[in-house]
């Protein structure tokens, strides 16, 4: 399996998504492959290093890229995906559950610009 989804990437891609002691950044421009790159070193992660889907985390900035990268793993791995969501999203749902020990009520609202605009 890694053979074959490591001849796709270039020496750096191989090198992160062989990585796995210690933290690591993945950090490129537009179009360079981060999106192959980060679920390539999922698929290792569970398939070779024989981690639990369940275990990982994948956090990106928009829901495009999320399902992207989901339904990019599960290609190779189609019985269970890791959690892949934005921080937006990510940072909604931690506020909901554990908000209530600083003062915030799990059923707070976001307003979008329109929502502001229309409460004023």
């Amino acid at each position: 399996m890694t053979k074959d989804i490591l001849k796709d990437l270039n020496e750096e891609q191989k090198n992160a998504v062989l990585h796995t002691i210690g933290p690591s950044i993945i950090l490129a421009g537009a179009g360079s492959g981060k999106t192959r790159v980060l679920t390539y070193k999922v698929v290792y992660l569970i398939q070779e290093k024989k981690v639990e889907p369940t275990s990982i985390l994948m956090v990106t900035f928009t829901n495009k890229a999320a399902n992207e990268m989901k339904e990019r793993i599960l290609k190779f791995v189609p019985t269970s995906t890791p959690i892949a969501t934005t921080f937006h999203s990510l940072c909604s749902k931690i506020l909901r559950r554990d908000g209530i020990h600083i003062g915030i009520s799990p059923n707070f609202v976001i307003y979008d610009s329109q929502d502001q605009i229309d409460a004023v």
